[in-house]
């Protein structure tokens, strides 16, 4: 395969990537708990600002959570999507960071919020949790090879922050 036709494939399968994520209302956040285990939970995505690029994803939450701790422990997380009516299975890896000071809260902050965090952006624990993905394994049906689900398909960036497909 030819680097050009390599890095149509490697489009090709970020776009159906992002295009499946773009379906899914929401996610399963996977954080390492402290005794151990493995911490999963649901969660819905805050919107990306404009000039992010696509592989940042942000969610709201209580800054006195258990998942928050988990991040201040260990950064790395998962997360993970599923859009049944396209067979189409995507888990993320990468680095979470925490924005909690009150100027970055108020500046991202949205009406909606209230409904979870009804004291408002300036007397709630709420925080913003992006992450920056660095490793997607996905299963879509009609994208990955075939026979359906029985490799990964596994992209990672590297240091300079270049999509590379991996072997599954």
């Amino acid at each position: 395969m030819s680097l050009a036709d390599n890095n149509a494939d490697l489009n090709r399968l970020l776009d159906a990537t992002a295009d499946k994520i773009g379906k899914v209302r929401y996610c399963w956040l996977l954080t390492a708990a402290g005794e151990g285990g493995i911490r999963a939970r649901p969660m819905g995505r805050v919107p990306r600002d404009a000039d992010e690029e696509e592989w940042t994803l942000r969610f709201l939450t209580d800054g006195l959570s258990p998942k928050v701790a988990d991040l201040r422990r260990v950064g790395s997380v998962s997360v993970i999507f599923q859009h049944d009516p396209d067979d189409a299975f995507v888990a993320l890896t990468g680095t979470a960071s925490l924005a909690e000071g009150k100027p970055e809260i108020r500046r991202r902050w949205k009406p909606a919020y209230d409904t979870y965090f009804p004291d408002g952006p300036d007397r709630s624990s709420a925080i913003f949790v992006t992450i920056d993905v660095t490793r997607v394994e996905l299963w879509i049906r009609g994208v990955t090879p075939e026979p359906f689900g029985l490799q990964t398909t596994v992209i990672e960036r590297d240091a300079t922050r270049v999509w590379r497909l991996k072997a599954g």
